[in-house]
C-alpha cells in the first residue's frame, strides 16, 4: 500500500468518524393503548412521540408528550426476523403491571429491547 492510499484511507475513516457524533435522533410517534411503565416511569395509555439514539448495539429512548420528556429509558438494538408493519410496542404482562418490552419500528427490522438493559427513570 503506498502512502497516500494510506493517507486517504485515514481521511475517510476520520470523516466518516466525524459525520457520526453528528448523527441526529430519529423520532417515531407511538400509540399506547394500555398504562405501561418504563424505567419505573408509569406511562398513562395515549399518544407519544418516541426520540432515540442508537450507538451500535445500545440504544438511549425517550417518551416525550408534547415537548415534556415523561420517561427515558437505555435498551439494547436488535435485529427482527422480517420488518415490522408498523409502529408497535411489546409490553411485559407478568405480575399486575404491563412494562414495555421493546418497541418495533414500523418498515424497519431493528427493535430497541428493554429485558437485559439497564434502564433509568423519566423525568
Amino acid at each position: 500500500m503506498t502512502r497516500f492510499q494510506a493517507r486517504t484511507g485515514l481521511v475517510f475513516l476520520a470523516l466518516m468518524l466525524s459525520l457520526s457524533a453528528f448523527a441526529k435522533s430519529k423520532t417515531e410517534s407511538i400509540t399506547l393503548f394500555h398504562d405501561a411503565t418504563l424505567g419505573g416511569t408509569n406511562l398513562p395509555a395515549g399518544e407519544y412521540v418516541v426520540k432515540y439514539d442508537v450507538n451500535g448495539s445500545n440504544a438511549q429512548v425517550r417518551f416525550l408528550k408534547g415537548n415534556k420528556e415523561v420517561a427515558s429509558a437505555s435498551g439494547q438494538v436488535k435485529t427482527l426476523a422480517k420488518k415490522a408493519v408498523s409502529n408497535q410496542i411489546v409490553l411485559n404482562t407478568e405480575g399486575n403491571a404491563r412494562s414495555i418490552s421493546e418497541i418495533e419500528f414500523g418498515g424497519k427490522d431493528t427493535a430497541i429491547s428493554f429485558e437485559s438493559a439497564g434502564m433509568s427513570a423519566g423525568k
